[in-house]
């Protein structure tokens, strides 16, 4: 199954790893064999810190959201989301609410999966922070539920492995309600603060979205 993708907006000079089962391997992407059989571990060199990895998804449901093919037509939104910690921007994973094996586009140095085995209705495709919302029809998405299709926690107090005093913004105004409980709408642009306070970070979104 396969999907459209984004550019990247990598920034920042710390290095990422994600260990993700592929079909092949990605042009200019350092793999290491090491560990289970079938994993490569691709090290990005001179790119931004993933914050935690995406879980490793068998295709059961996630808070009652299945996996499956690409839906066609039906419900498609698409939100942006920026975690900063202490003022250090710390990027979203590529393979949330994705299940393997995956393909990987080789004309990238980063990872952006172009197809898997299957995509739930909430996943990423690349480190560019866009969250794809798709159904067969209609669905409030939240916040929480991408979370939670990530393996990690979110709270007032934390996200994912970081801690401290979390702001959220949302298209640059101060959300007050609890993060988690967030919907997902068409080009949110949402940012977490979690300890030092960080300017509001537009994003544009790419016309094909």
């Amino acid at each position: 199954m396969r999907h459209g993708l984004l550019p990247s907006k990598r920034l920042g000079a710390v290095a990422s790893t994600l260990v993700l089962t592929v079909f092949g391997s990605a042009a200019g992407v350092a793999a290491d064999t090491h560990g289970s059989p079938g994993t490569l571990t691709f090290v990005v060199k001179d790119g931004p810190l993933v914050l935690a990895p995406a879980a490793v998804r068998d295709g059961t449901p996630v808070d009652g959201i299945p996996p499956g093919p690409m839906v066609e037509g039906g419900y498609h939104i698409h939100a942006h989301l920026a975690v900063f910690v202490n003022g250090v921007q710390a990027w979203i994973p590529a393979g949330v609410g994705v299940t393997r094996p995956l393909e990987l586009d080789p004309h990238r140095n980063d990872p952006a999966i172009t197809g898997a085995k299957g995509f739930y209705w909430l996943h990423t495709h690349d480190e560019s922070g866009v969250i794809h919302a798709e159904a067969p029809q209609e669905h409030a998405f939240t916040l929480g539920q991408f979370f939670d299709m990530w393996g990690q926690p979110l709270s007032r107090q934390r996200v994912g492995p970081a801690t401290g005093a979390v702001k959220v913004l949302v298209d640059g105004k101060p959300f007050l309600g609890e993060p988690r409980t967030l919907v997902l709408r068409q080009h949110q642009v949402i940012q977490l603060n979690v300890g030092q306070d960080v300017e509001f970070q537009p994003y544009d979104f790419p016309s094909f979205l």
